[in-house]
């Protein structure tokens, strides 16, 4: 029998602790400053799991001071942490997931690392997650190949990082077809890559991207957090919840966002 299940998610924190503009109140950057933001909400909602559908490093250059800020961050929560490369932090040879060291970040952190797919259950909560790391941002990359089949004991998650089409076409990287997402059989498709707020749900499939986190990198509307809460008898629901603020004289003075 499932049980009721709280989820926080969020992708493309792009933490790079050399964006210095925004340095406040301790923190180096206002990726940082955003992240520190998501933790609190999921301590805030009680959520019994968060997910990280990508790009939570800028890029896989990053010194580990930033790795450092994250194993800071995760010790802050009791609740199990799932985390997917995205096409900045790619999981190739150079890959800053290499540095990542799991056993540092504690027991309750989890990375879906394989270029086949992994799955990670959570028997304690009743939940399944998968999703596929990616080697190389490109055409080739279906983020949605080789979902396995569906356990009905569990809530079945899935994690993706790219952009939904309505069909693959050979110039779009990462593509993630509504198709796809309909058979899909996943209770909740946690989606990364599209810094803004959107629902892509199709089928019995809730599917969305939570945005980025951090305000500047969408402009006014951004800044949020997906929260979902899963319940055998009412289903799924989703609600964004703010965790950061565009600061308006920020644009003026950096001439823009840097997508």
């Amino acid at each position: 029998m499932q049980k009721p299940l709280t989820i926080v998610h969020t992708s493309d924190v792009h933490l790079d602790s050399r964006d210095t503009d925004m340095a406040t109140n301790g923190f180096r950057s206002r990726a940082e400053r955003a992240f520190a933001g998501v933790v609190d909400a999921t301590r805030e909602a009680d959520a019994n799991l968060l997910l990280i559908a990508g790009d939570l490093f800028d890029n896989n250059r990053v010194d580990d001071s930033n790795i450092d800020f994250v194993y800071g961050q995760f010790a802050r929560l009791r609740c199990p942490v799932v985390m997917l490369p995205g096409n900045h932090d790619v999981h190739d040879e150079g890959s800053v997931w290499n540095r990542f060291d799991f056993d540092a970040a504690g027991d309750h952190v989890h990375g879906l690392m394989s270029h086949g797919g992994d799955c990670v259950t959570l028997d304690d909560i009743g939940a399944r997650v998968w999703g596929k790391a990616m080697a190389e941002h490109a055409p080739e990359n279906y983020p949605l190949a080789g979902i396995p089949a569906r356990h009905d004991r569990h809530w079945n998650i899935g994690m993706a990082h790219g952009q939904v089409v309505e069909r693959r076409v050979s110039q779009g990287s990462s593509p993630i077809t509504r198709e796809e997402i309909r058979t899909s059989g996943f209770d909740y498709l946690a989606l990364g890559h599209i810094h803004v707020w959107a629902d892509h749900s199709e089928g019995e499939t809730a599917a969305f991207y939570s945005g980025s986190p951090v305000a500047h990198f969408a402009g006014a509307n951004g800044g949020h957090v997906a929260v979902v809460n899963l319940c055998p008898d009412d289903g799924v629901r989703v609600e964004s919840r703010k965790v950061s603020h565009w600061e308006r004289t920020m644009e003026r003075s950096n001439g823009g966002f840097p997508f």
